[in-house]
């Protein structure tokens, strides 16, 4: 607000405005307009800043200075203030649609609201002139828009700069925190409104200034026509006059006048102006210029002449026979004189003497013609003129008009008629007409108020306007009933549509006609009727599914759909389905249900339908009586229309439904439709139904193979919680705590060992374990997973009583430790000797190979007692010996002791650190790892071809170090898989037998992995080579006994 006043300070200027006219009825001068160029900015500022109170404070004080100091008016804080209002109601609103987020812009609400402002400025405009109802409404509509120009300049300057802060304070410019739906999307009537009352406003203005514009060009057009009559009339009569003048004075002026005595003079001029009627004063001079005698006025003197007529009487003694001159008429006089001098010539051309001729033009009667028309305009307050050659005024009608106003034409003579506007010196806008006289350089001018032509356009325009504002409050009103009507029948179209939402189907859409809103009212209708037809159906088929999902008896879960089946005219609804629906049927009979009246007397057609329908999925007879196959049944009743449909549920035929129809019918798609709905379900019943009866077969068979197994069996869920055991398991001493169905795992069973077993992930491979029960025997333990659409779903546990096998494979790795003791001393003296044979004589080539072949076989055999006697102290348990194990430097230890074997098959044979830092408190026995890796790369060397690559890595997987080693070799088939790490175990392919071995490698190294509480598994492609994996806990394991039999490799 203390801003304002500097506002009007400072970038200020005046807009170039010609021809500008001013206030109507004031004596003063129009002036250009004044544009205060920041003055907007306050009131523009505070209405998006600060809000509606600030704005409208600012916006007060804004236009009390302007009033006080520039415009003097009263409406201008008022108007300021409004136009803040309005400007922050615009920028502050919250409505969603396009055009207010538009409007909350500055720059776009001050564009929209100078629009707004401009019939507000010329409604001020209006009010606040002088002047009859016709001027103030010419002057606001059409003489104001520079006015108007001046005003919205500092309204756009001021939104420009707020658009700036806008964009580069946006914290300065607040913005709606959230957005409201407007009017005109809350109400189609509103919204109708809001479109076409705008463009009606708009419509009425422009027809509104169109109408005023024409109707004042065709006023003024009547006013000139008006004037230019009127001063042709009087220009026509001029000539003539002046004309007359001449021939009376010469005709007066001869010589028998001048010889006539001094006291016969007068009684001459006297009867000359009487006889004549033309001449109000007649005067002779002799040729000195004395005065010889006048009349009317004996006593005219010298001192009465004007200085025109002094020089003429001087110019007619020398010799000039004519003359004219103009006397303009006394400040009290409304018309002037018209002097004509005529000199008196002997017969030589001397002159003799001179007679002057006054003729007043008021009173002549050869210009009463003239005057009178000019005199006519008087009274409209119009005034008529008679210009001499020098613009002067030689006659007016009016005597309030001052002789200085022939100022006001003197710019205007010419030798055309003119007509234009003008102002007289009291401020009053007029219209003019300038008319020259023919033949002589004097003017007839025309004046009349501009007022007049005003008035009469007015009187034209306002009946078009009368009419035109009937005719848009009568389309407002017919526009807004209409509107009303629509709006209120889509209201009750909406209460309609809201009830159809809330389930209210019952009550019938109350819209008629045969319009648009009819046609609306019966699609409601028709809709609510379909819909009420479909949820019927919908909830028919939610009865149906629940049925369906519900039971697995065929009877109950069918017949629910039989009922659904039954329209008003189906009397017969019966469903024939496949034996295997039910478990209790015999043979190839086929399994029938029906619903309805006389659903039995129609059972005949069942084995015909079953048939029919086996190569359609749709059979409608419309009129049984035309089908020769149902027709033709004698003594036996049939339905006068019929409907089949098949039963397939995953390309599987289980049977047909089928529809007896009491009168023949036309079928429609809708009902086929729901029928075909129902038979799904019924397809889905079967198929339930069927496929129960085939799993509880397929139960009670498991149930027997259970039953009569020997062997413990335990099933369970993927909770792992008990499903099934069978008797087998009931009767091992010490094995089952608890047989409950539904508990888990560590209460069935007694063992901590099989349970953890039980419990433990086992993935897609067979967990097995060997498990010591109470009472003394050893268990064979399996566990495999249940996969069910490949996931798994539980676990069966199979258990072998192997006590017997135990004894037996102690009995026989004591024998096997025994022999293997027992040949090293034998093995190292054959060795001796055979390597010392070279010592005692020179060997032929033959000889030297038979004692290479005994070395060979020598150390092949020590190799395979190691071997024996390393799996040996493996399967007995002795305590390892843990130590701190370093992995990166073990793995390059075993790479350099077997890189010569490498470089002899060319072989490269590389270590790949691992990515992430290795703990470093892992503990085992490093002797016994390194052995592991050491098999795992030589037999990797040994598979692989001459010229490939065995890689060595370390990676962390799932908390355990797993030792990783890749070949390029020739690969395992998938048969060899399984028995791989088994003892002796050797591939019977080619390629396999072309290397030595003894078959115990992968063995000791899966012993040493279970010793340490891990594992090894294998993954390998024929032809691409293979990969093997050494995987030991991180945590420090207790030593645990050797697990018997072998992991499934997901490979």
């Amino acid at each position: 607000m203390a801003t304002t006043p500097l506002t009007l300070i400072i970038f200020n200027f005046y807009l170039p405005q010609s021809g500008a006219l001013p206030i109507p009825n004031l004596p003063i001068e129009a002036e250009e307009p004044l544009v205060f160029l920041l003055s907007a900015i306050p009131w523009v500022m505070a209405g998006g800043m600060v809000g509606v109170a600030g704005a409208g404070l600012v916006g007060l004080a804004s236009g009390f200075m302007l009033g006080m100091f520039v415009t003097h008016s009263l409406f201008t804080p008022l108007e300021v203030a409004g136009l803040a209002l309005i400007y922050d109601a615009a920028v502050r609103q919250c409505y969603r649609t396009g055009f207010f987020r538009w409007l909350r812009q500055p720059f776009v609400a001050a564009v929209l609201l100078s629009l707004v402002y401009i019939p507000v400025f010329l409604l001020i405009a209006f009010l606040s002139i002088p002047g009859i109802l016709a001027e103030r409404l010419d002057y606001a509509l059409a003489q104001n828009w520079m006015q108007v120009f001046a005003k919205i300049l500092p309204l756009y300057a001021a939104g420009f700069l707020a658009q700036l802060v806008y964009w580069i304070f946006p914290l300065l410019w607040p913005r709606p925190a959230k957005l409201t739906p407007s009017p005109a999307e809350t109400s189609l009537q509103t919204r109708f409104m809001t479109i076409t009352l705008p463009m009606v406003l708009i419509l009425v203005l422009v027809l509104t200034l169109a109408d005023w514009l024409v109707a004042g060009y065709a006023a003024r057009q009547m006013m000139e026509d008006r004037l230019g009559n009127t001063t042709r009339i009087a220009a026509e009569s001029v000539p003539y006059f002046l004309e007359a003048g001449q021939s009376f004075i010469l005709n007066m002026a001869t010589s028998d006048l001048v010889n006539l005595p001094d006291d016969a003079v007068e009684d001459e001029l006297a009867y000359n102006i009487k006889a004549v009627s033309y001449f109000h004063q007649l005067t002779l001079f002799d040729a000195a210029g004395a005065i010889r005698g006048s009349y009317p006025q004996s006593s005219f003197s010298l001192n009465d002449l004007t200085d025109e007529e002094e020089l003429a009487i001087g110019l007619a003694i020398k010799g000039i026979r004519l003359q004219i001159y103009t006397v303009p008429p006394a400040s009290t006089e409304t018309g002037g004189n018209i002097s004509f001098i005529a000199a008196i010539l002997d017969e030589a051309g001397i002159a003799q003497g001179v007679l002057l001729g006054r003729a007043d033009l008021k009173i002549n009667p050869f210009t009463q013609p003239a005057l009178t028309a000019l005199a006519s305009l008087g009274a409209d307050g119009g005034e008529g003129f008679i210009l001499d050659d020098a613009g002067q005024i030689l006659y007016r009608t009016s005597e309030s008009t001052a002789l200085s106003s022939m100022d006001l034409y003197i710019d205007k003579v010419n030798d055309q008629p003119v007509f234009f506007e003008d102002f007289s010196p009291t401020g009053t806008r007029q219209l003019v007409y300038y008319q020259p006289v023919v033949g002589r350089p004097w003017a007839v001018v025309a004046t009349m108020p501009a007022r007049v032509a005003q008035q009469t356009s007015l009187e034209i325009a306002v009946p078009l306007l009368a009419i035109l504002g009937l005719f848009t409050m009568l389309a407002y009103l017919m526009l807004r009933f209409s509107l009303g009507s629509v709006t209120q029948t889509l209201k009750q179209l909406g209460g309609q549509a809201t009830r159809i939402a809330q389930g209210e189907l019952s009550s019938a859409a109350p819209v008629t006609g045969a319009d648009e809103i009819g046609a609306l009212g019966k699609s409601f209708e028709q809709m609510r009727l379909s819909l009420k037809a479909r949820l019927d159906e919908l909830n028919k088929l939610l009865n149906v599914s629940q049925g369906v999902a519900a039971k697995l008896d065929i009877y109950d879960a069918v017949h629910p759909i039989l009922e659904a089946a039954l329209s008003e005219d189906a009397i017969s609804a019966r469903a024939v389905l496949i034996q295997g629906v039910r478990m209790d049927i015999a043979g190839d009979k086929l399994v029938t249900i029906g619903a309805g009246p006389v659903a039995d007397q129609f059972s005949h057609l069942d084995s015909q339908v079953f048939e029919l329908m086996r190569q359609q999925e749709v059979l409608t007879i419309q009129n049984t009586t035309r089908v020769r196959r149902i027709s033709s049944l004698d003594h036996q009743l049939h339905p006068a229309a019929l409907i089949g449909l098949a039963l397939y549920h995953e390309n599987t035929y289980y049977g047909a439904l089928w529809i007896g129809y009491q009168k023949p019918r036309q079928f429609e798609d809708e009902e086929v439709r729901f029928l075909s709905t129902l038979a799904g379900e019924a397809a889905v019943a079967a198929a339930n139904a069927n496929l129960y009866a085939s799993a509880e077969i397929g139960r009670r068979r498991l149930e027997a193979v259970l039953t009569s197994n020997p062997e413990p069996i335990m099933v369970f869920d993927d909770k792992d919680r008990l499903l099934l055991l069978n008797p087998a398991a009931l009767q091992v001493t010490g094995l089952i705590a608890t047989p409950t169905v539904g508990l888990p795992a560590q209460e069935v069973v007694s063992s901590a060992e099989l349970a953890a077993l039980l419990t433990g992930p086992i993935e897609l491979r067979i967990a097995t374990r060997e498990v010591k029960l109470p009472n003394g025997n050893i268990y064979h333990a399996s566990v495999a997973p249940v996969m069910g659409e490949n996931q798994q779903i539980g676990k069966v546990c199979v258990m072998r009583d192997i006590s017997h096998y135990k004894e037996l494979d102690s009995i026989k790795s004591d024998f096997v430790a025994t022999v293997s003791h027992d040949l090293r001393s034998p093995l190292a003296l054959m060795r001796g000797y055979t390597t010392m044979m070279s010592m005692v004589g020179e060997l032929n080539d033959q000889q030297k190979s038979y004692v290479a072949k005994m070395v060979h076989g020598i150390e092949d055999m020590s190799r395979l007692v190691n071997n024996l006697l390393d799996l040996g102290r493996l399967d007995s348990g002795i305590k390892l010996k843990l130590s701190q194990l370093q992995p990166g430097v073990l793995v390059e230890q075993v790479i350099n002791q077997l890189t010569p074997q490498a470089n002899q098959k060319k072989i490269r044979l590389a270590f790949e650190p691992p990515e992430e830092e290795l703990p470093s408190d892992l503990t085992a026995d490093v002797a016994l790892i390194q052995q592991a890796l050491i098999n795992l790369v030589e037999n990797a060397i040994k598979y692989t071809k001459v010229g490939g690559e065995v890689i060595v890595r370390l990676e962390l997987q799932d908390n355990k170090l797993a030792f990783q080693v890749t070949d390029s070799g020739i690969g395992i088939a998938p048969l060899d898989l399984p028995r791989l790490f088994e003892k002796f175990y050797r591939s019977e392919r080619r390629e396999a037998h072309e290397q030595r071995g003894t078959g115990l490698g992968l063995a000791i190294v899966k012993s040493i992995a279970e010793r340490h509480g891990g594992e090894v598994v294998v993954e390998s492609q024929l032809g691409k080579g293979s990969v093997f994996t050494l995987r030991i806990p991180l945590q420090e394991h207790p030593p645990v006994k050797p697990l018997v039999g072998m992991p499934q490799n997901k490979g």
